[in-house]
């Protein structure tokens, strides 16, 4: 009997880890038009999808919100909050998130506290709490000092971004080659994510053979870092198709949310 109930216990605690990552949101940060900070004293604050300056905004908050961890609904969730987050989805759907309460009961009277460091999740009218350290901030104050001023384009920049575009096709295959033996999910490698390290001219003056030295953050999903690599490209009009991959190097391996471990090979 003894064995029976160590074994049923086990079941238990095997089904409910499984129900916790099941239970985790999954945003992709493609699929939301626009997010809101909005507050009941007045003001709000709006960062698009679409905008190459803001989208890093939200694909932050969407990574904090995947990264969330599920955790006990004990919150009041018909409690005002003074300050809502409004995530505005391309398919006219929207979700909010919005810091959550516990709440007790003193001589009759409820008494409600913020609950540090946790947040209500609701999307089609189904609510989930969250824990986010980083989520959590920045609802409550962080927003408000993201940068106001885009920054200015430059032909450097310009340069740096057609480089990336052509660069693109031999980045995205080394980093598969990779990743292959370690993830079933190609990792995506997005060329605002991708930064020159050092270029170098190889030869005596205006030799038109160079090396570049790269640093990309691969990402699957809704902007999931996997690690972060560097990568040495040769380009010489003597190179089959001018570009040639002469060393790949990983530096840091990223710790996969619960919900997306599934794709580690064995």
């Amino acid at each position: 009997m003894k064995t029976l109930a160590i074994l049923a216990l086990l079941f238990v605690e095997l089904f409910s880890l499984e129900y916790s990552v099941k239970a985790a949101v999954q945003l992709k940060t493609e699929d939301v038009l626009f997010i809101e900070v909005q507050r009941l004293s007045g003001g709000s604050r709006i960062f698009r999808e679409n905008d190459g300056y803001e989208e890093p905004v939200v694909r932050k908050v969407g990574n904090w919100i995947n990264e969330a961890i599920p955790v006990e609904d004990t919150a009041n969730n018909k409690i005002k909050s003074p300050v809502v987050l409004k995530l505005n989805m391309k398919n006219g759907e929207v979700v909010v998130i919005r810091p959550a309460y516990n709440c007790s009961k003193k001589n009759q009277t409820n008494i409600c506290t913020l609950a540090n460091e946790e947040v209500i999740y609701t999307q089609n009218n189904k609510s989930t709490r969250l824990k986010s350290v980083a989520l959590f901030d920045w609802i409550l104050a962080g927003w408000k000092y993201e940068n106001v001023e885009p920054p200015k384009d430059s032909e450097p920049l310009i340069i740096n971004d057609i480089l990336m575009v052509l660069l693109n096709d031999e980045i995205e295959k080394a980093v598969s080659d990779y990743y292959s033996k370690y993830l079933t999910e190609s990792p995506t490698v997005y060329s605002y994510m991708v930064d020159i390290v050092d270029v170098k001219r190889v030869g005596v003056f205006r030799t038109f053979r160079f090396l570049i030295i790269l640093e990309t953050t691969p990402v699957v999903g809704p902007h999931i870092s996997v690690g972060k690599d560097r990568l040495i490209f040769e380009i010489a009009p003597p190179v089959p198709g001018k570009v040639k991959l002469k060393k790949y190097e990983h530096l840091e391996t990223h710790e996969l949310p619960p919900n997306w471990q599934h794709i580690i090979k064995q």
